[in-house]
């Protein structure tokens, strides 16, 4: 494939154990991959370089970057942290502190619902639940333990419980121990995100409910409240954030 107009921005959600990378040909997305393990070698070694990418930016857990920046030397790099400009207004009382996915998230929420309040829920590792207004106000929310790790505390914490992985169901109540395990943690957390919509919805009656992060599966089609399933969320907010600060 010839290389593009060097028109094209580079998008990196890095996390412990898996990395989304996108690339962006003005509002389109020319390509996604998910990298397991990431490392630098990793997504060098995904031929992105034959887009002409002119700009890009990172989102980590860790700090370390650099590596990740010297793969493609030529770009002008963004790496989001608590002192990035932002297209919203942030008022977390610790940015510091605040996980970069979760920024994110919002701010791509608001980019999608520009005049609505948004609450952004990421089914992952944790369950985070996060309010941005029809004004852009970001005021903050909850962390809560997702799928996973509510089975392998089960597991870890009793002496006979097995550890199970999570799957689709369709039923309440569990006639073995392993279905009982599954209605208990899969029924508890749709229980647990149904009733925190609720509780927003007293304040904001028209909340738009954004559901993403790599569990939604098992939550887009059982939740009795409507919801829209973005699986690329943070994707979206970091394009926009980068795309605010290389109009600034």
């Amino acid at each position: 494939m010839n290389s593009l107009p060097g028109t094209c921005k580079l998008v990196i959600d890095l996390g412990n154990s898996r990395a989304k990378v996108a690339v962006y040909t003005g509002n389109e997305q020319a390509e996604l991959i998910v990298i397991e393990n990431p490392s630098p070698e990793k997504i060098f070694a995904a031929g992105l370089e034959k887009y002409g990418i002119t700009s890009a930016i990172i989102s980590s857990v860790s700090d370390d970057t650099d590596p990740y920046l010297a793969r493609f030397p030529t770009c002008q790099w963004l790496v989001l942290d608590a002192n990035t400009p932002l297209p919203i207004r942030n008022e977390y009382l610790t940015p510091e502190t605040l996980g970069k996915d979760r920024l994110a998230a919002v701010a791509g929420a608001h980019l999608l619902f520009p005049d609505k309040d948004v609450l952004v829920i990421d089914a992952g590792t944790a369950i985070t639940y996060d309010i941005i207004g029809s004004d852009g106000i970001y005021s903050g929310g909850s962390i809560s333990p997702g799928l996973s790790m509510r089975f392998k505390a089960l597991h870890t914490f009793t002496r006979h419980l097995p550890l199970l992985e999570p799957m689709e169901i369709d039923f309440l109540t569990g006639r073995n121990t392993s279905e009982s395990i599954l209605s208990g943690v899969i029924n508890g957390l749709r229980t647990e995100i149904d009733g925190i919509i609720d509780q927003y919805r007293l304040s904001r009656p028209s909340l738009c409910v954004a559901l993403t992060g790599g569990d939604t599966i098992y939550f887009e089609k059982i939740l009795k409240n409507s919801i829209f399933a973005i699986p690329n969320l943070v994707l979206t907010g970091l394009k926009l954030i980068l795309d605010y600060n290389l109009e600034k």
